[in-house]
């Protein structure tokens, strides 16, 4: 009987040709080429869906829609890495605060890709419930430490949490191991803020951090940035840091022109080799001539009212007395716009103020239709308003409402 190998040849089984060619003409060679190519686009599609998914959920999370503060400018910006490092835990937020404060964030999770990404939105998560309680920065990091060491072991990450008061002129701020701010001022001076660094969150047990006042003068400008900003493979650290310094000086009062100017003088047509994220805050200047803010048809509104309005007035000199005052009488003026023009759902309505020669001028303006006031209340607000102030007038048109409020300031005028 013919052996295995005769029987193969008989029956046309393919038999090794020389010099390791396969029927056809592919030499083993080449196959075990073709198919190692083909396992390497596979894994590389692979890696570029991850960092794709930890990317879209950074960028949902990062939205550079900022929220409207009375008294503040603010933009942000996050600028993902380049195409060979995976997407990192950048990120950065702002959290409106009673009393018309603002908490100012930026961190860095160590690590890359969808756990970083995760871990990041965690803490992000974790910063906001404790901020509204209120706390100082100091105490903040202490239990974003703790919740950084439950939420997984050897998680390690950087944070500088601040509070802005924009009616002190003020910055209150604590690092956990984060680069500290940049402050820039109207004159052109930038300097680094003062303040000790505490340990990043997550390495120690019980780890102390110290809050820090910054002073700032208006249109001051902070500048918050994570280190791919500032560290390059070929220079150290202080390069960095001087370089920023130098450059954003002439940027005080402009956050979303520093930002720009920033990562296109950085990273021009090129993506930076780590994640990025900024956030500038600057302090509106006070504009003795007036004012204008577009503010949500909802109670709540009158208080922002109310700080953007008094803070003018003070600039003008008003006293205690008139400056409440007219704050009442354009509370009412408010008021009324909120509650009788418009159905429920979303709009808004405006306050301009204007500086007269001899006093002020207020026009709240919304663009419904009042509704009739409930029994028994019809007058009592335009009452108290013509109590508190010289001159009311009530513009009602199919566009909208608009009531002006006159009122001489100095002496005499209830100071």
């Amino acid at each position: 009987m013919p052996n295995d190998d005769d029987d193969r040849t008989v029956r046309g089984d393919p038999a090794p040709a020389p010099g390791g060619e396969d029927p056809a003409g592919m030499s083993t060679e080449d196959a075990i080429i073709g198919a190692t190519l083909e396992g390497l686009r596979r894994a590389a599609e692979e890696v570029e869906q991850i960092a794709a998914i930890a990317e879209t959920l950074q960028r949902s999370l990062l939205d550079e829609r900022l929220p409207d503060i009375v008294g503040l400018r603010l933009a942000a910006r996050y600028q993902a890495g380049s195409a060979d490092a995976q997407v990192g835990g950048d990120w950065y937020d702002v959290i409106p605060l009673r009393g018309g404060q603002a908490g100012i964030a930026i961190g860095d999770v160590v690590g890359h890709g969808i756990d970083a990404a995760t871990r990041m939105a965690h803490l992000r998560s974790a910063l906001r419930a404790y901020a509204l309680e209120r706390l100082r920065p100091s105490v903040v990091l202490e239990r974003m430490n703790e919740f950084a060491r439950e939420l997984a072991p050897g998680v390690m990450a950087t944070l500088l949490y601040g509070i802005v008061d924009p009616d002190e002129r003020q910055l209150t701020i604590a690092s956990a191991g984060h680069p500290p701010p940049l402050v820039l001022s109207s004159s052109g001076d930038a300097d680094y803020a003062d303040g000790r660094t505490g340990s990043p969150l997550g390495v120690r047990r019980l780890p102390t951090y110290e809050d820090s006042i910054v002073a700032l003068a208006p249109e001051s400008l902070v500048l918050l940035y994570t280190d791919g900003l500032i560290e390059r493979p070929d220079a150290p650290l202080d390069a960095g840091l001087e370089w920023l310094r130098q450059f954003a000086g002439d940027f005080a009062g402009r956050p979303n022109e520093l930002c720009e100017a920033v990562l296109a003088a950085c990273f021009r047509s090129a993506r930076p080799r780590d994640d990025v994220a900024l956030l500038a805050v600057s302090l509106e200047p006070l504009l003795q001539e007036g004012i204008e803010i577009d503010l949500p048809a909802e109670p709540e509104s009158l208080a922002s009212m109310r700080r953007a309005v008094g803070r003018w007035l003070r600039t003008l000199g008003a006293g205690d007395a008139e400056t409440y005052e007219i704050l009442v009488a354009c509370g009412e003026a408010c008021s009324n716009a909120v509650a009788h023009a418009y159905p429920p759902g979303e709009a808004s309505y405006q306050v301009s103020t204007r500086r007269l020669d001899s006093g002020i001028e207020v026009r709240v303006r919304d663009y419904g239709k009042w509704r009739p006031p409930r029994a028994g209340s019809r007058g009592r607000g335009l009452d108290l308003m013509g109590q508190l102030v010289d001159d009311v007038e009530i513009d009602r048109g199919s566009a909208g409402t608009i009531v002006t409020i006159r009122r001489k300031l100095g002496t005499g005028s209830g100071t």
